[in-house]
This record gives C-alpha cells, structure tokens and sequence, in this order.
C-alpha cells in the first residue's frame, strides 16, 4: 500500500504562490530552478519483507562502504545495501541488495548488520546474505531523520521534478537549493556529509572495517553514533533482537564522523577533534578536544598520531583545504605537528606506515613513517573519491562514479584491479 502527500509545507507552499504572482507585477525577475520531491509512503511492514531485493540492483549514488571478511557493503544512498562478493578483488560479484529505503550508514557485529532506515536502526541477520532477516530494531534512533509522523508507513521513494519559479532580484530565498520540505522536516537532497560520513576503524573482534566518514561505530556490546549533530548515543546490542538506547549525551557541536580506538572514541565535527573515553562503555567521557578552523572533518589515528582531513566548498563552511596532523600518543592532549596542504580533501586511511588520502580527483598515497615529513609515493586518478579502505595490498575506493580497487603491492606504481560503475539517473 503506497500514500503520497504534498512535498512543500504549507506555510513555504503559501509564500511560493505569492512569489509567483509577483514577477507578473514587475519588469525585472530572474528564473531559480529547483528540484521537488515528493515522498512515497509504503506499509512498514511491506517494507521489511521485501528487504532481500534484486542483487542485480544497479549502484545509483555511492555512500558509506564497510568490509567484512571476502564481501565488500556498499551504501547506496537512501536505497538499500549492495553487498559484494570480493573473493577476488579483481572480479567483484554483486552478490545481493538489501532494499532499506533512507539507509546511510552500515555496521557489522558478528552476524548481524546494524543498518538505519531513517530514524530507526534495524539488526539484520546476515547468516545466510542471500536470504536476510530483520531480527530486531530500535525506532526513531536517528531523531534528525524522522520525516514521517505515521510510524506504520516509511518512505519507500521520492518523486523527484524539477520546477522553475521566476522572483524578483534581491527577493527571500525561500526554498534553498540542497534543502527540499516533506512531511516532517527538511529531506536532504543528495548525501549531507553530516551522514554520509565513516571512520577507517581499528577492527574490533566480529566487526568489520569501515570507512573514515562513518557516524556509528561497534565495539563490544555497544553501537556509538551520531543520531543529531550535537550528540553521541549509545546502544546496547548484546540482544541483537531487542537493541536498547542506554543514554544520548553531549558529544561536541557540529559532529560529523567517529571512529573508534581501543577504549577511545575520536568524534570529528564542523569545529575540530573530540577525545572521550569508553572505559566505562555506557558513560563516555570527554577527555580532551582539538581546535581547527571551520571545516568537513573526517579523523582518524593510530597509537601515536591522529590524521584529520579539512575541506571547504560544501555545507560545513570555511575555507581551510588541508591534512592536519596531530602528535596523539598523548590523546587527551594531542597537539598539530603538521599541516599539509590539499586540493580538497575527504576520507583516509591507513596501511602500516601508508597512508591514502582522498583528494578532488586523485588519492594519493603517501609514505607516513615519518608523519611530520610525508612522502608522496604517487597521485592514482578517481573521479572525485569520498573514501578509501585499504588493507593486504587492496585499496578499495568509493567515488561519485562508482567503486574501485587497486592493487598498492607496489604503492610508487599503483594498478586498478576492477572498478563497479554507478548509475547516477535518478530514479
């Protein structure tokens, strides 16, 4: 069972019609072009049925990426999941899709896939990949999220049109060009770095590697994640049937991305670096911060250094385009040894004594045994990555176009192994 309702509210929809009549009054106006969307409702219940969708569902937006064991859990963004086969990394098999409407971000336990579908948080068992099940959830998790007032329905699709409104020069941006209304709130127009962002994390026992934009993290019996941009959750997973919200605490303004280090947490936002403990798992406790100028912020480290990458040009302001890096041995006092600067830069990670940075149109691999002395080892050409995931001499890439994996058993003279295009239609 499908619902539509009106994407505009009504009090934007009343102003919008006033803006048309104006331009018929005046000589000068100027033409704005917007997209609309109109969401989609389905039957929740329909939804989580039909979960185990067609593998041969094509990769339309690429989002978060994950790695568990030989398969690879690709995000397509607000879509569902593509799971990969990477036996061999040089001829990936999408194996299976998992349809979850809204979904941005992925975390693996053991054998269960933690997945948002919007607010909520399901667990999913993923014994059997090609026949998953839905064996618990957490609602309204993600409060930023929660676009639909009737918790029966979800919003299985957006009607995207595209619509053109003539207004006065100097006149109220009334309807802003990434931000479109719905029932419930703003809908986010294309991947908001907030979510689109993960960490390339340390990998805890049964979890996985994500990357370095992730906003949830597992470690032990809990799942860390950013459900509002202020705060840190946590959630108790041991019963992955019932996941449990233990508490919300203050996690530092303007949060982006988080990534997990033995008993630490490192939370990047809009402002800088947060340090908090996870001694005690269901009470973080801040232990220290690191000020940056305005700026995306995905972080990430190792025992000795954190690696934080700043660009500008996008909803998080500012102007800085830089790998900053930080004397971390110390975390609850890490101190810049470093700035390098970069094109515009976005996620990272480390190999050893590698380190890969996505940069506008290159990833660039660097010699980092000295950290405060980079080497350049060699620029390999993507179309404009957003992360990277590498490990036993594989690379794995997710950029506006598609996936794509390299082969760094030599990192001075890097070679593609396979790529997956993306389909970036709107659909």
């Amino acid at each position: 069972m499908r619902k539509m309702f009106s994407p505009l509210l009504p009090g934007v929809a009343a102003v919008v019609g006033a803006l048309l009549l104006l331009p018929g009054c005046l000589k000068d106006h100027i033409t704005e072009s917007y997209k609309v969307l109109s969401p989609v409702y389905e039957l929740r219940s329909t939804v989580l049925a039909g979960i185990n969708s067609d593998p041969g569902t094509p990769v339309s937006q690429p989002g978060q990426i994950y790695v568990k064991g030989s398969y690879i859990f690709l995000n397509d963004a607000e879509k569902g999941i593509h799971v990969i086969d990477n036996s061999d990394p040089a001829h990936p098999v999408q194996t299976a899709f998992l349809k979850i409407p809204g979904n941005l971000n992925i975390g693996i336990r053991n054998n269960i896939l933690y997945a948002d579908m919007y607010a909520d948080v399901l667990a999913i068992d993923i014994s059997n990949i090609h026949q998953v099940k839905v064996v618990g959830a957490l609602r309204n998790f993600f409060s930023m999220r929660i676009y639909n007032p009737d918790t029966n329905y979800v919003v299985a699709n957006w009607i995207v049109k595209d619509t053109s409104f003539r207004v006065v020069p100097r006149g109220l941006a009334l309807i802003p060009h990434t931000i479109f209304y719905g029932y419930g709130g703003p809908v986010p127009g294309g991947i908001d770095l907030a979510y689109a962002a993960s960490s390339s994390s340390t990998t805890q026992s049964g979890t996985g590697t994500a990357g370095s934009n992730a906003v949830m993290t597992l470690v032990g019996d809990y799942l860390y994640a950013i459900p509002e941009t202020h705060s840190l959750g946590i959630v108790h997973v041991a019963d992955s049937s019932n996941p449990t919200a233990i508490s919300e605490v203050f996690g530092g303004y303007d949060l982006e991305t988080i990534f997990p280090i033995q008993d630490k947490l490192l939370l990047g936002s809009k402002e800088g670096v947060f340090a908090y403990s996870i001694s005690d798992p269901t009470q973080p406790t801040e232990i220290g911060e690191f000020t940056h100028g305005t700026a995306c912020d995905p972080v990430i480290a190792n025992s000795n250094y954190a690696y934080v990458t700043l660009h500008a040009g996008t909803s998080c302001g500012g102007s800085a385009n830089e790998l900053d890096i930080l004397d971390a041995q110390n975390i609850a006092a890490a101190f810049l040894i470093r700035i390098y600067p970069m094109t515009s830069p976005t996620g990272l990670c480390l190999d050893g004594s590698l380190l890969f940075v996505c940069d506008q149109s290159v990833v660039k691999v660097f010699d980092a045994t000295d950290p405060g002395n980079l080497k350049l080892l060699s620029s390999v050409p993507v179309n404009s990555p957003n992360d990277v995931i590498a490990a036993n001499h594989v690379m794995l890439v997710v950029a506006a176009d598609g996936l794509y994996q390299f082969d760094y058993t030599d990192p001075g003279n890097v070679s593609r192994l396979s790529y997956i295009p993306a389909n970036n239609s709107k659909s």
